[in-house]
C-alpha cells in the first residue's frame, strides 16, 4: 500500500488529546440533599456495575479512536498500486471539436467527457502527476503536469467546446512529447466522440468513447457574390445535408442584419444534399453591417451547424469624372447607377492630373492635347476620340461581327442587331511599354472597342459617338457602361473572407480583430485590453468578427462546414483497454479507496452518536 498524501500523518498528534479527554476525572459539584435514603440503592447498583462501566468507557474510547484513524487514512489517500511507488504520468486528451457539442439527453458530449476525466483527477498526488490537453484544430495544453487536484479540477471545469474541426493526431503527438521526459509508467487517455487513428506509440493509449449515434441536419455551404448584371443585388448559394436515416422536412430561413428576407421549405431524403440559390439579395449599403444569416428551424442533436454566417461585400461607390460637352445618355446612366458617384466637367477645364483623383475618367469626344499613354496616370474610358484613331475616312455603318464574351466589360452584354451609323476607324495598337491591349468588339477587321491594362492602370476606347447609334436605346447600353466602369475601377468589390473555425488568419501590422464574435453593432466600439487579437487570429466560435484597419472596419464570417463534424450517424469507437496498471481502489464503482474510508468514518460517527443518545457510551 502507498499513501498519496503522507502529510496527513501529522494529524496523528491528535490521538493523545483524545485519550487525555477520557482520562480526565470529572469534578463533581457538591450539593446538599435532605436524605440519603433514596440514593442508597443507586450507590449499591453503581458499585456492582463498576467493571462494566469501565468497559463502556473503554469501548467509547476505542470507537472514537477508530473514527479518527479512518479520517486520517482517508486524508492520506492510500492506494494498492505499484505504479505509484515507481512513479507514473498520465495525459488526459479532451476532444473539444464541434461534434462534442452534440446533445446526449440533457448534457453535451463534452459534459460527459469531463465527468469521465474527473474520475482520474482524484489519483493525482506525489509521484502520479496528470496533464490535460484540449484537442480541436490545434492541441492546447490546458494544464501542465501537476499533482494538485484542485488545480486540475478547476482547469477541467473551464474547458469549453469549440466550433473547430481537426484531427486528434497532433494532440496525441503533443502528449507523447510531454511524456518523453517523464519517468515511470506513462499513459495517454483520449476522451472523444470521433475515431482515433491507429498509432505506433511507445506509450499506452486508452480511448474512452463518449456519446451515441444521432441523425443530424446541417448547413454545409454558404456563399455570396454580387451579380454582374445587377450591381445592387447579390446571389446567395446554400447547401443543406441530411445526415440521418429518415426523411426530414425543414424550413431554411435567410436574414440580413436580423431582418427576415426569405424562407424556403425543404424536404430531404436520407443522405441527400440540397442546393438552394437566392438570386436577388440586396447588396450591403453604407452604414449597414451586411450580416447574412441562414438558419434551419428543425432541432436536432447538434445545433451549431443549423446556423451559418456570411458577410455581404460592402458596396463602395466608384468616383467617376465625366468630361463632356454635353451627353444626356451618359449623364442619365451615371445618375441611375447607385454604385457610382460622378462629377461633370467641361473639356476646357480638364487637366490630366485630375484623373488621379477619380476611379475612372470618361473622356467623351474630348482627347487632351499631347496625351501620352506611357506617362498618363489614372483609368480612362475614351468615347469617339481615342489614342488609337486612324487618320482617314471613318467607318460607315459598321456591323458588330465579334465580341469577347470572356472580358468583364462584355459580361452578359448582347450587341446583336445594334445599328451604328458611323464609327471612328481604329488600329490595333502595338505594345507600348508594359501596356497590353485586347480588341473586345470588332467589325470584321476593324476594332470598335479596345481594352488595355498595365499593373494597376486600365483603359478602354469606344470608337463611336453614342448619338451615331441606337446603342443608348438598348438594354445592353447601361450594362456595357456599368461593366466597363467597374472593370476600369478595379472590377467587382472582393468578397469578404469566410474563415473556417479554428483556422489561423494572419494580420498585418495595421489590422486587429475582436477575439469574441459580435452580436450587436451600434458603431465602432472601444476595445478593452485583451479584447483585440494582433499578428495571428484563430477564431474558435462561429459568428461575425470585427476586423479593424487603419481607417476602416469590416466583418469576418466564421463557420465550420465539416462533414466529419456534422455526420453523427457513426457511433463513437469502443473503448480500447490499455496495459497501464489501474488503481486497485477504482476497481469497484470507480471510487478511490479514500472515499470508502471517509464513508466508513461517517457511518461509525453516526453509530456513536446514536449510542451516546441511547446512553450506551459516554
Amino acid at each position: 500500500m502507498t499513501f498519496l498524501a503522507p502529510w496527513a500523518a501529522f494529524f496523528a498528534l491528535g490521538i493523545p488529546i483524545i485519550v487525555m479527554l477520557y482520562l480526565l476525572k470529572l469534578k463533581r459539584r457538591p450539593m446538599p440533599i435532605s436524605t440519603l435514603m433514596f440514593w442508597q440503592r443507586v450507590l449499591e447498583e453503581s458499585r456492582r456495575r463498576a467493571f462494566f462501566q469501565k468497559l463502556r468507557n473503554l469501548f467509547s474510547l476505542l470507537l472514537h479512536l477508530l473514527i479518527f484513524a479512518l479520517i486520517l487514512a482517508a486524508l492520506a489517500k492510500p492506494v494498492f498500486d505499484r505504479a505509484v511507488r515507481d512513479g507514473s504520468s498520465t495525459v488526459l486528451i479532451i476532444d473539444t471539436r464541434a461534434r462534442m457539442q452534440a446533445k446526449e439527453g440533457n448534457e453535451t458530449r463534452l459534459d460527459l467527457a469531463k465527468k469521465l476525466a474527473a474520475n482520474y483527477l482524484g489519483n493525482a498526488a506525489a509521484g502520479r502527476p496528470l496533464a490535460i490537453i484540449a484537442a480541436h484544430h490545434a492541441p492546447v495544453v490546458v494544464t501542465p503536469f501537476t499533482t494538485d487536484e484542485k488545480v486540475l479540477r478547476e482547469t477541467l471545469a473551464a474547458v469549453q467546446s469549440t466550433d473547430a474541426t481537426g484531427d486528434l493526431a497532433p494532440a496525441v503527438e503533443l502528449a507523447e512529447q510531454l511524456l518523453a521526459a517523464r519517468e515511470g509508467a506513462k499513459r495517454i487517455v483520449v476522451l472523444t466522440a470521433g475515431q482515433l487513428p491507429i498509432f505506433n506509440s511507445q506509450f499506452a493509449i486508452e480511448t474512452l468513447p463518449v456519446g451515441a449515434a444521432h441523425d443530424n441536419l446541417a448547413i454545409t455551404r454558404f456563399a455570396t457574390r454580387p451579380l454582374f448584371n445587377s450591381p445592387q443585388t447579390s446571389e446567395v448559394l446554400l447547401s443543406v445535408a441530411n445526415y440521418g436515416a429518415a426523411p426530414v422536412t425543414t424550413n431554411l430561413e435567410l436574414a440580413l442584419d436580423g431582418k427576415l428576407l426569405d424562407v424556403k421549405p425543404l424536404t430531404l431524403a436520407p443522405g441527400q444534399t440540397a442546393v438552394q440559390v437566392f438570386p436577388t439579395v440586396p447588396r450591403n449599403t453604407a452604414g449597414s453591417r451586411g450580416w447574412l444569416t441562414a438558419r434551419l428551424d428543425t432541432p436536432d442533436a447538434l445545433a451549431s451547424d443549423n446556423v451559418a454566417y456570411a458577410v455581404l461585400p460592402p458596396q463602395q461607390p466608384r468616383r467617376v469624372l465625366l468630361v463632356t460637352k454635353g451627353n444626356w445618355f451618359l449623364e442619365k446612366m451615371l445618375a441611375a447607377d447607385q454604385s457610382l458617384t460622378f462629377e461633370l466637367l467641361a473639356p476646357d477645364a480638364f487637366t490630366l492630373p485630375l484623373a488621379e483623383k477619380f476611379d475612372v475618367t470618361i473622356l467623351d469626344d474630348a482627347l487632351p492635347a499631347g496625351f501620352d499613354l506611357a506617362t498618363a496616370a489614372g483609368n480612362f474610358l475614351f468615347i469617339k476620340k481615342t489614342p488609337f484613331a486612324e487618320v482617314g475616312i471613318p467607318l460607315e455603318q459598321p456591323l458588330v461581327s465579334e465580341t469577347s464574351d470572356r472580358h468583364p466589360a462584355l459580361r452578359l452584354v448582347n450587341l446583336r442587331n445594334v445599328t451604328i451609323v458611323r464609327a471612328t476607324a481604329l488600329v490595333d495598337p502595338p505594345p507600348i511599354g508594359d501596356w497590353r491591349f485586347e480588341t473586345v468588339i470588332k467589325s470584321f477587321d476593324h476594332p470598335l472597342m479596345i481594352a488595355g491594362e498595365r499593373r494597376n492602370q486600365r483603359l478602354a476606347a469606344l470608337a463611336l459617338d453614342l448619338t451615331d447609334s441606337d446603342l443608348p436605346l438598348r438594354v445592353a447600353f447601361p450594362l456595357l457602361m456599368s461593366n466597363t466602369l467597374q472593370w476600369l475601377a478595379g472590377a467587382v468589390t472582393p468578397q469578404m473572407p469566410s474563415l473556417p473555425a479554428g483556422a489561423t488568419f494572419p494580420l498585418t501590422a495595421e489590422q486587429s480583430v475582436w477575439r469574441q464574435p459580435q452580436t450587436k453593432w451600434t458603431g465602432a466600439p472601444k476595445p478593452q485590453p485583451g479584447e483585440l487579437a494582433r499578428g495571428v487570429f484563430q477564431p474558435l466560435t462561429n459568428g461575425y468578427y470585427l476586423l479593424n484597419e487603419r481607417d476602416s472596419a469590416s466583418w469576418l464570417a466564421v463557420n465550420t462546414f465539416s462533414e466529419a463534424e456534422s455526420d453523427l450517424r457513426t457511433a463513437p469507437p469502443t473503448g480500447t483497454a490499455s496495459t497501464f496498471p489501474r488503481l486497485a481502489a477504482a476497481s469497484f464503482s470507480g471510487w478511490p479507496l479514500w472515499q470508502y474510508l471517509a464513508l466508513g468514518a461517517l457511518l461509525l460517527f453516526t453509530v456513536e452518536w446514536w449510542l451516546f443518545h441511547r446512553r450506551r457510551t459516554e
